[in-house]
C-alpha cells in the first residue's frame, strides 16, 4: 500500500530528476552559448556533442548524491520546504564533486560560468519535475479506497497513518471491528464486523484494499481471519495484514522471499545495499589513492620504527570484523616487542571500565611509538585493512576477541556494523567516557547511520587528530 505507492513515487522521481537534468544542462549550453556570443568576456564554449561525456557523468553521479540526501525512497510524505532544502543541499554537494572531477581529470574546455548556470537552473527544472510528480500521484483517478479492519486502539491508529498519506492517493471507506468493539470510530464511519467484510466488497461502497490490523499479541486472531483472507482472495480484492503481534524494538522491518517463500526479517543494521556499495566504492577508492600518496611516509615510518627498537614494523592483531569474523588488524608498532607480555602487570593502571584497556603514558610504548600515537600516524596501515574490505573509514572501533567474549548481549549488536577508522567514540571524548558510553555511542552511529553522517565524523575527527586524540 504506502510502500508500494512509495515506490512508483520513487521511480517517477528518479526519471523526473534524470529527464529535468538533461534538460537543464541543455538549456544551460544553449544560454551560455548566446551569453557568449553577445559579451566576450565568458570566454569561448564548445559545441553540446563535446560535453555529452561530462552529462555522463553527472547523472549517475546526481542519483547517487539525491539518495545519499534522502531523496529517494522516503515513505512518509515530506513538507515541500524540506524537499527543496534537500535538492539544494544535494545540488551543493553535487556541484562540489563535479568541480573536483572537471580539475582531477584537467578538463580545461569546460567553462565555468556553464557549470554554475546548469546547477541554478537544475534546482528550478527538478523542483518542477517534482511538481509534476505529486499532480500526477494525487490524480483522482489514481486513488487507493482502504478498508481497516482489526482491533479498536490498532484500527485508529493506521487509519491516522493513511490520512497522513493522503498525499500518496490513500482514501478511507471506513473501519472494520474485530468484535471487540462497535463504536468510537472517531470521524470514521463503523461498518460492521470481519463477517461483513464481503458483503461490504460485494455490495457496498468501492474497496481496493482491506487492512487488518489485529489486536497486539493476539495471535489467535490469525486462524479466524483465514477464512476471510480466502474470501476476499476470491473475491480479487488486495488484503494486507499488519505484523503488530511480534516483537520489534530498533529492528528495520523487511520483506522478502526464497523460493516463493515469503520471510518477514528484521534488521537493527542498515540494509540499504546502494548506500553501503556507495560507501565500500569511496573506501576503496579513497584508500587506494592515500596509500598510493602517502607511500613514502610509510616507507619513512617503517624505517625509523626499525632503526629505534628491534621487532617488526607492523603490529599485528586479530580483532572482530563484520558480526565478529575474525581479521588481522594492522598498525604501526608504536611498544616494545614484549608489550603483550607485560599487559597482566599493568591491570590495575587501567583508566576504561569494562573489558578494554587504555592507559595514558603507557610504560610500553618506545619513544617514536609516543610521536606516533599523539599524531595517530600509527593508523595508517589501517588503510590496507579498509582497502581489503576488512574495514571502513568510518564505523565502531574493532575490538579484539578477548574483549569480545566479555560483552553483554547488548553490547554485541556493535558487531553488526563494518568496523572503522574512527567513530563517534573518537570525536566525543575518548578515554573521559566509560565502556558502557563508548559503547552507546556506537549503537547510535548504527541507528542513524547515512553517508552523511559519515562524512560528519570524518571532518570531525581531522581537529581530534590534530589536537591529539587521533583512533586507536
Amino acid at each position: 500500500m504506502i510502500a508500494e505507492r512509495a515506490r512508483l513515487v520513487t521511480v517517477s522521481y528518479l526519471v523526473a530528476d534524470l529527464t529535468t537534468t538533461t534538460l537543464a544542462f541543455v538549456t544551460a549550453h544553449a544560454l551560455r552559448t548566446l551569453g557568449g556570443r553577445l559579451d566576450g568576456w565568458l570566454g569561448p564554449v564548445y559545441t553540446l556533442d563535446r560535453y555529452w561525456p561530462l552529462l555522463a557523468v553527472i547523472l549517475p553521479l546526481w542519483i547517487i548524491v539525491f539518495h545519499a540526501s534522502g531523496l529517494y525512497g522516503a515513505r512518509s510524505q515530506r513538507a515541500l520546504v524540506t524537499e527543496y532544502a534537500r535538492v539544494a543541499r544535494a545540488l551543493t554537494a553535487g556541484g562540489l564533486l563535479l568541480i573536483f572531477v572537471i580539475f582531477a581529470a584537467k578538463l580545461d574546455y569546460i567553462s565555468r560560468p556553464l557549470i554554475l548556470l546548469f546547477l541554478v537552473l537544475d534546482f528550478g527544472f527538478v523542483i518542477a519535475g517534482r511538481a509534476l510528480v505529486r499532480a500526477a500521484v494525487l490524480d483522482t483517478s489514481t486513488r487507493r479506497r482502504v478498508l481497516i479492519a482489526g482491533g479498536h486502539g490498532e484500527v485508529l491508529a493506521a487509519a491516522a497513518q493513511v490520512d497522513a498519506h493522503r498525499g500518496w492517493g490513500l482514501e478511507i471507506v471506513g473501519l472494520v471491528s474485530d468484535g471487540t468493539w462497535t463504536t468510537h470510530g472517531g470521524s470514521y464511519a463503523v461498518l460492521g464486523g470481519y463477517e461483513s467484510i464481503p458483503a461490504i466488497v460485494q455490495q457496498g461502497e468501492i474497496v481496493d484494499e482491506v487492512l487488518v490490523v489485529p489486536a497486539s499479541r493476539r495471535l489467535d486472531d490469525l486462524k479466524t481471519l483465514e477464512p476471510l483472507f480466502l474470501q476476499l482472495e476470491e473475491l480479487g480484492v488486495v488484503t494486507r495484514l499488519v505484523v503488530n503481534f511480534l516483537p520489534q524494538a530498533l529492528s528495520r522491518v523487511s520483506f522478502d522471499e526464497l523460493g516463493g517463500t515469503p520471510i518477514l526479517t528484521f534488521s537493527t543494521a542498515p540494509r540499504d545495499e546502494l548506500l553501503l556499495f556507495v560507501r565500500r566504492a569511496i573506501d576503496v577508492l579513497v584508500s587506494s589513492i592515500a596509500l598510493f600518496i602517502l607511500s613514502p611516509l610509510l616507507v619513512a615510518i617503517a624505517l625509523s620504527i626499525k632503526a629505534t627498537s628491534r621487532g617488526p614494523v607492523l603490529f599485528k592483531q586479530v580483532r572482530c570484523g563484520l558480526y565478529g569474523r575474525p581479521f588481522t588488524f594492522l598498525k604501526f608498532r608504536s611498544m616494545r616487542l614484549e608489550a603483550e607480555t607485560l599487559k597482566p602487570t599493568l591491570a590495575p593502571y587501567n583508566e576504561m571500565d569494562g573489558p578494554a584497556f587504555k592507559m595514558r603514558n603507557d610504560p610500553r610504548v618506545t619513544a617514536v611509538g609516543r610521536f606516533l600515537r599523539r599524531t595517530s600516524l600509527d593508523e595508517l596501515p589501517q588503510l590496507w585493512n579498509i582497502l581489503k574490505g576488512n574495514m571502513s573509514f568510518v564505523g565502531p572501533r574493532p575490538s579484539v576477541i578477548e574483549e569480545v567474549r566479555q560483552y553483554e548481549p547488548w553490547q554485541r549488536r556493535r558487531l553488526s556494523m563494518q568496523p572503522g577508522l574512527t567513530c563517534l567514540w573518537q570525536i566525543s571524548g575518548r578515554n573521559d567516557l566509560t565502556f558502557d558510553e563508548w559503547m552507546r555511542l556506537d549503537l547510535e552511529y548504527i541507528d542513524n547511520w547515512s553517508l552523511w553522517l559519515d562524512v560528519k565524523i570524518a571532518l570531525k575527527t581531522i581537529p581530534a587528530v590534530l589536537l591529539g586524540r587521533g583512533a586507536r
